[in-house]
């Protein structure tokens, strides 16, 4: 399949995940769709938890590859943000140790799960996308 076909395959799949495309080239595609863009957009996307990525394709030496880089610091500033509400109220009802143990759990329970559900779908999500099925 040509390179060309893979990207469009790639287009289609984050049009239907709400990453809109801001940059193509021959060899990949850009997309940037902020966390506050969409806020009360659907939640079950594979793809909610990104901000930002670079998909692209590379020549190695057993043959091309398709690379990708995803970031998701809108994401990590919102749970962090609501960790530190939970230390807000942690401290109110009983000192520093508890306010963090409370923080440290919302914030891993919100980024944690969320990244830990999107490591395991995106890989597929994407080699979907690429063989059409």
């Amino acid at each position: 399949m040509p390179d060309e076909e893979v990207l469009d395959r790639i287009e289609r799949m984050l049009e239907r995940e709400r990453k809109p495309v801001t940059q193509r080239s021959l060899n990949g595609v850009v997309f940037h769709a902020p966390l506050w863009g969409d806020a009360f957009g659907p939640n079950w996307l594979a793809m909610v938890i990104y901000d930002h990525g670079d998909l692209w394709i590379e020549q190695g030496p057993r043959g091309r590859i398709l690379e990708y880089d995803l970031r998701s610091l809108h994401g990590f500033i919102f749970c962090l943000f609501a960790a530190a509400i939970f230390f807000v109220f942690g401290l109110a009802n009983g000192g520093a140790v508890g306010a963090t143990k409370y923080a440290a759990f919302a914030f891993v329970w919100l980024y944690g799960m969320n990244m830990f559900l999107a490591w395991g779908r995106i890989p597929r999500l994407i080699r979907r996308a690429v063989e059409g099925a």
